[in-house]
């Protein structure tokens, strides 16, 4: 996000999708980019519809249609800049919502692509099942799905972590989100490997308990340096808890409340069962703050970048 001047939000122009464009038009001052970047997606099947419905030519029906929605989301744009003081810059596509979406942050070269949690129906995720879904395994820029209504920059951000270096990459990308005043938290989840297996083999419950301290002491030694690495300055607090990483994270959503939760692919000793993995999708779908998501693809890219020097 720092080398990149722009935000991006995708926009079906529905109620939920507004929250989603107030964060980042939000987002776009608090980090002082030079615009943000506007994008609604109209599928090629609109157009067909249209055709049949004004009995007129392909060209005739798109043209009526991109006006028609140039005109609404020009006035969006044009809200944000009076209430934020920043650039925007609105756009019309026609095509697959996600493939357009994604070679749009690719051109402008997005820091950070925000969408809305729903579309126009909440209740049968389809947004969050469709378009988000699949950004959230290829987009090449961070993406934040906005699920609330957004009155003021994140007060605490929880960021899930697991000590690597993709790890460490999520975590500066979360911290580029904070002000001064954000309580930061790191969790981390640890399980015993094969824990499973040891218990069908009869392993004491003495033995299991070592291994459990000796990993959590490690994981103790590797929290503190890894919050030291980032030299934050901010208030920091840390949990370690034995569990499965989604449910621990979940629970910890509850109790302590984050208004942003942070997340990658985590779960470095799992098999790896889907491109994000699946502690990320399944406290995703499971938990009601805004959540930033940082994808693989958007890691590689990063990493690529600082290695060759860009």
């Amino acid at each position: 996000m720092k080398n990149a001047d722009s935000i991006m939000v995708a926009t079906d122009m529905s109620d939920f999708a507004a929250m989603a464009e107030n964060r980042a038009a939000m987002l776009c001052k608090q980090l002082e980019k030079a615009r943000l970047d506007i994008i609604n997606v109209q599928d090629l099947s609109v157009i067909d519809m249209l055709t049949r419905a004004m009995k007129s030519s392909a060209d005739l029906a798109e043209k009526a249609l991109k006006d028609g929605v140039t005109g609404e989301l020009q006035a969006r744009a044009e809200n944000l800049e009076h209430t934020y003081q920043i650039k925007c810059e609105p756009m019309v596509r026609f095509g697959k919502a996600a493939t357009e979406i994604v070679q749009e942050t690719i051109a402008r070269k997005t820091g950070l692509l925000v969408v809305g949690a729903h579309g126009e129906y909440p209740n049968s995720h389809e947004y969050l099942g469709n378009v988000p879904g699949k950004l959230l395994q290829v987009s090449p820029a961070p993406v934040l799905v906005v699920r609330n209504k957004p009155v003021r920059a994140y007060d605490k951000i929880m960021i899930a972590i697991d000590f690597t270096e993709i790890s460490r990459y999520q975590a500066l990308q979360a911290l580029e989100l904070a002000t001064p005043k954000t309580e930061i938290v790191f969790i981390h989840a640890y399980e015993v490997p094969n824990e499973g297996i040891m218990r069908y083999a009869n392993v004491s419950q003495g033995l299991l308990h070592e291994f459990r301290s000796d990993i959590r002491i490690k994981a103790g030694a590797e929290m503190q340096a890894f919050i030291a690495s980032l030299k934050i300055t901010n208030h920091v607090t840390s949990v370690i808890q034995l569990g499965v990483p989604h449910t621990v994270i979940k629970e910890h959503v509850r109790s302590k409340n984050p208004d942003l939760l942070v997340m990658g692919k985590l779960g470095r000793s799992r098999i790896e069962e889907f491109i994000l993995g699946s502690t990320s999708r399944n406290t995703i779908y499971e938990t009601d703050c805004d959540i930033l998501v940082v994808p693989p693809t958007a890691v590689a890219a990063q990493m690529q970048a600082a290695m060759s020097g860009n």
